[in-house]
């Protein structure tokens, strides 16, 4: 019998990455980490441990893993090499950036056949996953209110026929200060279709389903708006990004810290790995709030795997009721 999976917390590092996409394969496969060695012909814990996220597992315990979730095992390896290039000590600068999976970043045939009729950009520009792209996304984070929340906004363009529910995501980071305490966030739907599911798959990872009123063609338009709240007492890391993974043509973001100002500015991030917004270095972007306590940033052509979106100093922010 194997032990229960630990929650995972995406830091941005190669090595949860991998793990997180791993766990996200197994999951949608229906196997049980049992059913899975099996299948796989390892022992239950070496399956656990490829997708734990303390290191990167071996090319043949990958195969033998994507192989028993019938899994695509050409994206799998070029994404397992990108991985340890990544991990590479002495790999030139160009190869330390991250790498989203191949199958998130994949043109479907439908959404070439748009790109095509409506002379749309390059095609590498423009990944599309699930039969849609965002067009528009903008959002308002308020910490001026308790508890903190975040309104949401974003406008969709359908890339297959008979699109009826989008399945989005959002990621919490644990703050450094709140190591043990379980993640959690609270969705509501303000418009745009049906919350059906609300699903926290990992640690700090939440999906939404969302129905929608009628099915959508290609190059329909669609719109819908969210709430998300921190619950009582739950820290928040200091930065709002968007990190893309899939297509997104444009994102604008505004800050209302209203009283609760950063003990110095705010800065803009753009294109940027995951593991550089993790460091928190201060880029030459800095944003100083206006007298309501406001900051705003927009981005345009945001390309998938990297983050856009605001930084500032680090305060304890947190919901009440701790």
């Amino acid at each position: 019998m194997g032990r229960p999976q630990e929650p995972l917390d995406r830091d941005g590092s190669p090595i949860r990455e991998f793990a997180f996409w791993l766990r996200d394969l197994r999951r949608r496969s229906g196997l049980t980490y049992e059913d899975l060695a099996k299948a796989a012909n390892y022992a239950t814990s070496t399956m656990q441990a490829a997708a734990a996220g303390k290191r990167l597992p071996t090319l043949p315990v990958t195969m033998a893993f994507v192989g028993a979730c019938r899994g695509d095992k050409a994206a799998w390896r070029s994404y397992w090499a990108q991985a340890q290039r990544l991990l590479d000590t002495g790999a030139p600068g160009s190869a330390g950036q991250p790498v989203a999976p191949p199958w998130a970043t994949a043109v479907t045939p439908a959404a070439r056949g748009l790109q095509a009729s409506q002379g749309l950009r390059r095609a590498e520009r423009q990944p599309a996953a699930d039969g849609w792209y965002i067009e528009d996304f903008t959002a308002l984070l308020r910490l001026d209110v308790e508890p903190i929340e975040a309104l949401e906004q974003r406008k969709i363009v359908a890339t297959a026929d008979g699109l009826t529910e989008l399945v989005t995501s959002v990621s919490v980071p644990r703050h450094p200060g709140d190591p043990t305490q379980p993640l959690g966030l609270e969705t509501e739907l303000l418009y745009g279709g049906f919350l059906q599911a609300r699903q926290q798959p990992y640690d700090g990872y939440f999906e939404n389903v969302i129905a929608l009123s009628r099915p959508l063609g290609v190059g329909d338009r669609h719109q819908y708006g969210l709430r998300v709240r921190l619950p009582a007492g739950q820290l928040m890391n200091s930065h709002y990004v968007h990190l893309p993974r899939r297509r997104s043509d444009h994102f604008e973001l505004r800050i209302r810290f209203g009283s609760r100002l950063p003990p110095g500015p705010a800065w803009v991030v753009r294109a940027a790995p995951p593991p550089v917004i993790y460091r928190r270095e201060p880029t030459s972007e800095r944003l100083i709030p206006d007298r309501f306590g406001e900051v705003s940033a927009s981005f345009s052509d945001l390309r998938v795997g990297l983050g856009y979106g605001i930084c500032w100093p680090d305060v304890a922010l947190m919901s009440p009721g701790s």
